[in-house]
């Protein structure tokens, strides 16, 4: 299954913002994004140790296709990692 980022079927329109607590929402996004990132950043550090005790220099790139359930978002994701892991080598 696919599912491109920039359609989830999520909006502020379909949202029951009556019954939301926004402030509890926000917590967790700052939570989720605090998580994201270090994630990000653990992931570079071990591609970096990785294409620098390898050969190929291109082992960072290995992950592309996880990210594909996300359709081109994905693509452009896993650019976006190799990019980071490539980054003062």
């Amino acid at each position: 299954m696919t599912v491109q980022i920039d359609s989830l079927a999520i909006g502020t329109d379909t949202a029951d913002l009556a019954t939301a607590d926004v402030d509890r929402l926000f917590d967790e996004v700052t939570t989720l994004d605090a998580t994201i990132l270090d994630a990000i950043e653990r992931r570079t550090r071990l591609a970096r140790t990785l294409a620098a005790s390898t050969a190929d220099a291109t082992a960072s790139d290995d992950a592309a296709d996880s990210f594909a359930d996300l359709g081109n978002d994905g693509h452009v994701f896993s650019r976006m990692l190799s990019r980071l892991a490539q980054i003062a080598r």
